[in-house]
């Protein structure tokens, strides 16, 4: 019996193309604000894991690939590094977010009350529908929504823990770092990561490979205005506004650069309204920089830097899977001959073995 590698051409491609347009039209369809709005969690996702803040294109991206975010999300950073770039935006404060959301679980009474906004977290998750109770919901409106982190009250009295502040941020799209990895270099690439491949990784840390078990001190979710230097006139231009979630979680303690004992704490921020993800990254956040009350020995995923700076990139990891379906012949062909010689040796060696027994 012999194998033989399957033969295709620039035709079988393009028919490929047309089979996958033909199962795929429906999506061209959709309209993209129905998807924006409609599916306003998915194109969120998107943008953060294409590392693009464009919910149209992000739109154009889910119908693109009829509703795989995944590949989505490709489409979009494909095109990201298709752009031209003509400025840096400022170091935008979490602080200064127009909530429409914002929550802590380490506080009860805080500045602004639980703003608990738009969340299904108290649903029932099931595929039915249940009573729907009429409620009177008062106009709502973000514009004077800026409230202060919940852990200000705590950092202004010097009770946590500051990692040092870097002379200036790393740049993971023009150059990537090696070891020691920058911390603002670890945050980015948690900040565009897979969401799932995230979740994973911080599971990790409550499933016995570390124990931090954190509590959420300031959970946010609102609008950041974007500004920077116009590149003629040299003023400060806004730009436009993002929506984005930031996420602080709290530790136990640990001691700082001064011998201090301190509250350690985990940071997250991702575009759009992801709190899965950015409450993933504050664990692995504070995982990677606080090892040294866990539990786990020294095989804590969540505290491996190469495990995060290399594996969590959903795009990078996307493209390395699939290009096992790209040709192979020569691979496997060898692969398939030192097969047959082992099984061939191990067979000889049969034989001769039952020689020597007679």
């Amino acid at each position: 019996m012999a194998y033989y590698a399957i033969k295709g051409g620039e035709e079988a491609i393009k028919n490929s193309l047309d089979f996958y347009g033909d199962i795929t039209k429906e999506s061209e369809k959709l309209d993209d604000k129905d998807l924006i709005e409609g599916l306003t969690y998915s194109i969120d996702r998107v943008i953060s894991e294409g590392s693009l803040y464009t919910k149209k294109l992000a739109a154009q991206a889910i119908k693109r690939s009829a509703g795989d975010l995944l590949n989505a999300s490709f489409f979009l950073r494909a095109h990201r590094s298709s752009c031209q770039r003509i400025g840096i935006a400022k170091t935008v404060d979490i602080n200064d977010m127009r909530l429409t959301r914002r929550i802590s679980s380490a506080f009860k009474d805080i500045e602004g009350g639980q703003l608990l906004g738009p969340s299904n977290d108290y649903e029932i998750k099931l595929l039915v529908d249940l009573e729907n109770i009429e409620t009177n919901i008062e106009e709502y409106s973000t514009k004077d929504n800026i409230i202060k982190s919940a852990m200000s009250p705590l950092r202004e009295d010097n009770l946590i823990k500051i990692l040092p502040k870097e002379d200036k941020p790393w740049d993971i799209t023009r150059s990537y770092p090696t070891e020691p990895y920058p911390r603002s270099a670890v945050l980015q690439v948690m900040a565009r990561a897979e969401t799932g491949s995230l979740l994973c990784v911080g599971y990790t840390t409550m499933r016995g490979y570390g124990d931090i078990h954190p509590t959420i001190g300031d959970l946010r979710i609102g609008e950041l205005d974007i500004e920077f230097t116009h590149p003629f006139t040299k003023n400060e231009v806004k730009v436009g506004s993002i929506e984005a979630t930031a996420v602080e979680c709290v530790g136990t303690f640990n001691q700082d650069e001064d011998g201090d004992t301190k509250l350690t704490t985990g940071f997250g921020f991702c575009f759009g309204k992801n709190e899965t993800k950015a409450i993933s990254m504050s664990m692995i956040d504070l995982s990677l920089y606080n090892t040294h009350y866990s539990v786990g020995g020294e095989h804590i995923i969540a505290a491996d830097f190469d495990m995060i700076m290399h594996h969590l990139d959903g795009i990078e990891s996307f493209g390395m899977t699939n290009h096992f379906k790209l040709p192979h012949y020569v691979t496997f062909q060898t692969d398939y001959q030192i097969f047959k010689s082992a099984q061939k040796y191990t067979d000889d060696k049969k034989e001769e073995e039952k020689g020597l027994a007679k």
